[in-house]
């Protein structure tokens, strides 16, 4: 099969950009993965994402406008003023340079070629590595023809953003395997276990999606996690698991999966898969010690403790430990215990289809406990008055609530099911759960707020549709140190207009990319004729959060991980 050239991809593009359909979205990539070897498929599908690695390495390329500035100027022959003059004129670099060599016919790139050269620009690091990495981007342009050098730049920038969720890409590729969408749902699978689009896509045009089913765990590559559904009353239990159930407490806590390599090497990956590894030295240690098997993948709840009371401290008290520096000094003001309560891979053999007990009696008899290695607390029972009884015990030991489990239910990477189900306290005050819900516009503040926003515009995601809805504005929560730092958190994200995945009826002063994901308490769900949660399934307009409470940011979530518009829809009828 001949080399794929760069200008194809850039014409899919080209394509994406200017579409909000998701069916649209599906054809475009069905119809250029049709025609792509196994190889090229990985590729595309990590640029098209914007990367040139799966997120959990951590490999970005994110060059500052001034040194792209500086490469287009070298590509072009133009000096810097000309470049920095048009830049202010069109907002965008990849347009600037698409302007500038518009009568170029370019050297025919191939989508390998272009691949390998940003990813030796991502890689680059140390003395002298600025220089080179704008003389790679500058040999790239130069070599390029307009469109391609447009996309290009917007890659090396970070700014492609071309709206494709990984749900709407994985449709795409079952169009492309099978000429139907049918087959998502053994690619969804294959990318929960493996986290990486790139090597799912691989696979999946390499062996078939039949032998895709069988995907097994990698050590040292994060497994997206199973989530929980909510509940507000212990009677609602009996509606989704019959049977015996593991009652958990819900720690409050930083969830951490911890990859532990045959050569003794452990990795810790947060819930969004950061790699945190360097901010635990005193839980690695715990865990070598703790280990018996030869390799493994668990998972558990790093914690905040007080050593002297042995009581368990708040999720804030625990966000202290995220840092780059003095991390030995925080060891010993912010003590830590890891409560391990599963296990997914041991000495080669996947665990993910036994039952939880199953998997309960793996994690016992490969780890022992120890001064910061403890088992999550937890009963087996299906008595409600035994789980009520439990939960207040969990509440009076400073955990949050209990996670109530199927003691059937087998492991289902990234799924948010009935098999695991959350109680937590605040649902006993009657406080309307949380939301985390995305960023996507603002309106500016005025008097004591002038001079920052003074009020955010947050929306929820929908996965099926690939489209953000809004759900409430919210101006209530925010510190003064919060208020101050806003326009600093946010102005990055600054675009012209309404992003075209974005639903609402709502006006905002400033529109963002949805990419920053904040965590907000309300009162109650109400119809509202602005917003647009579920507003195909309400006839009067869609769904908004009453009374909105700003409470924190949620750094360790995507977009894609948002509170869904299924979610909301499913509260408001409760």
């Amino acid at each position: 099969m001949a080399k794929t050239k760069f200008k194809e991809l850039a014409k899919v593009f080209s394509l994406l950009e200017k579409t909000s359909s998701s069916l649209a979205m599906i054809d475009i990539l069905s119809d250029f993965f049709k025609k792509i070897s196994p190889q090229e498929a990985k590729i595309s599908a990590y640029l098209i994402r914007g990367e040139v690695a799966p997120p959990y390495e951590d490999l970005n390329l994110g060059l500052a406008n001034k040194l792209v500035m500086r490469a287009i100027a070298k590509a072009t022959q133009k000096g810097q003023e000309e470049i920095e003059k048009l830049f202010r004129k069109k907002g965008d670099l990849g347009d600037v340079a698409q302007d500038l060599i518009e009568n170029s016919k370019g050297k025919e790139l191939t989508i390998e070629e272009v691949f390998e050269e940003l990813k030796r620009i991502a890689l680059l690091s140390g003395e002298g590595s600025q220089e080179e990495k704008i003389n790679i981007l500058a040999n790239l342009i130069k070599s390029s023809s307009a469109l391609e050098a447009k996309y290009i730049v917007r890659l090396t920038l970070g700014t492609l953003r071309l709206g494709v969720g990984e749900m709407t890409f994985l449709y795409g590729i079952s169009k492309a395997l099978t000429g139907t969408k049918e087959k998502k749902k053994v690619l969804e699978h294959a990318f929960n276990v493996l986290s990486d689009l790139g090597e799912v896509t691989f696979q999946a045009f390499k062996i078939g999606l039949e032998k895709l089913e069988e995907i097994s765990p990698i050590v040292g590559v994060p497994i997206r996690m199973m989530l929980a559904q909510r509940i507000k009353d212990l009677e609602e239990i009996k509606k989704h698991i019959q049977g015996k159930m593991s009652i958990e407490y819900k720690y409050d806590g930083e969830r951490i999966q911890a990859h532990i390599k045959k050569d003794g090497k452990i990795v810790l990956f947060s819930r969004n898969h950061e790699n945190i590894t360097s901010q635990f030295p005193d839980v690695i240690e715990a865990i070598k010690k703790s280990i018996k098997a030869k390799e493994a993948i668990i998972e558990g709840e790093v914690v905040a403790v007080d050593i002297k009371t042995d009581t368990l401290k708040d999720f804030q008290t625990l966000m202290t430990r995220r840092r780059k520096y003095n991390i030995k000094e925080y060891i010993e003001k912010v003590p830590v215990k890891y409560f391990l309560f599963d296990i997914l891979f041991v000495d080669g053999k996947s665990l993910l289809k036994e039952e939880l007990l199953k998997r309960k009696e793996y994690l016992q008899k490969n780890f022992s406990e120890n001064n910061l290695i403890n088992f999550a607390k937890y009963i087996v029972t299906e008595n409600e008055e035994e789980i009520e009884e439990f939960f207040l015990q969990a509440v009076k030991q400073g955990a949050e609530g209990v996670m109530i489990k199927d003691a059937k239910s087998t492991y289902q990477a990234g799924i948010r099911g009935w098999n695991w189900i959350k109680y937590k306290k605040d649902y006993r005050q009657e406080i309307t759960d949380t939301f985390d819900l995305v960023v996507v516009g603002a309106n500016y503040g005025t008097g004591k707020r002038a001079g920052t926003y003074g009020s955010l515009l947050v929306a929820s995601f929908d996965p099926e549709k690939n489209k953000y809805y809004t759900f409430t504005k919210v101006g209530a929560g925010f510190t003064d140190e919060d208020l101050e730092n806003l326009p600093k958190i946010l102005n990055q994200y600054k675009i012209k207009e309404k992003h075209r995945l974005v639903e609402t009826e709502m006006e905002a002063d400033v529109w963002f990319e949805p990419k920053k994901v904040m965590e907000i308490s309300g009162a109650d769900i109400t119809i509202s004729p602005v917003h647009t949660v579920a507003k195909d399934k309400i006839k009067k307009g869609g769904l908004a959060l009453r009374f909105p409470r700003f409470l924190r940011w949620r750094n360790d979530k995507n977009p894609e991980d948002a509170t869904t518009v299924k979610e909301i829809y499913q509260m408001y009828k409760k």
